[in-house]
């Protein structure tokens, strides 16, 4: 049977979940610079200037992690889009982002709970509780990070597999490998993964590469139908 071009909702549906996720991010990264009390001091490590303004930076958090729930769900639209052989490689891409996600909310979850009631309590970053949260939460977004991008790669073999974009699905492959590299030697900024993600739900929705099975495997298997 030939391969069924994907609907226009499909597209509209991926790409706009995924392009929502990097403004949503984008939005909760603003907020520090919104909010005086927040832009006073380096917010993510100083727990008295979240003390100052805890609402801003729940809400901060709290886009993060709607990020996070937009992205994966758009990949889950962009994943039924793919065929043949690069259906695989994009359900990988897809159970690999999970993971990314899970640790990425769970990176929110503590520093919208624990680390919002220890600047309420008045705690610095010398408690030792404090310290080990920090430490909890900077291993996890690491690992959000790398996961994220290994998942950004496999998306990538995933376009490469399909034939149509194969050179685009490269340059995805590339990216992911070089976010990773970027995090292991200095560290890299959550934005980067939710742009590439975004940028994976433009380059198959609005320029029309689609992810689906080359036209030429469709006509063989209806040309050898036939000859039965």
């Amino acid at each position: 049977m030939p391969s069924t071009a994907p609907t226009g909702i499909e597209d509209h549906l991926a790409g706009g979940l995924l392009v929502g996720g990097v403004v949503v991010m984008m939005t909760g990264a603003s907020i520090p610079f919104l909010a005086p009390s927040l832009r006073e001091t380096p917010w993510q490590s100083d727990l008295a200037t979240i003390a100052g303004n805890p609402t801003a930076h729940v809400w901060a958090n709290g886009l993060f992690l709607a990020a996070a729930v937009l992205t994966t769900l758009g990949l889950v639209a962009l994943s039924l889009r793919f065929e043949g052989r690069s259906r695989p490689w994009a359900w990988m891409g897809l159970v690999t982002f999970a993971f990314a996600a899970v640790f990425g909310v769970i990176d929110r979850i503590i520093v919208m709970g624990p680390a919002t009631l220890a600047a309420q309590q008045g705690l610095d970053e010398t408690d030792v509780v404090v310290q080990a949260f920090s430490g909890l939460v900077e291993g996890l977004g690491v690992t959000f990070m790398i996961v994220g991008f290994f998942a950004l790669s496999l998306y990538g073999i995933a376009l490469a597999r399909g034939g149509r974009s194969s050179g685009i699905g490269w340059v995805f492959v590339a990216a992911g490998i070089l976010g990773i590299v970027l995090e292991l030697i200095g560290g890299t900024i959550p934005a980067f993964v939710y742009v590439g993600t975004a940028a994976l739900g433009i380059v198959t929705w609005r320029l029309g590469s689609a992810p689906t099975r080359p036209s030429y495997l469709g006509k063989e298997r209806q040309n050898g139908s036939t000859r039965r």
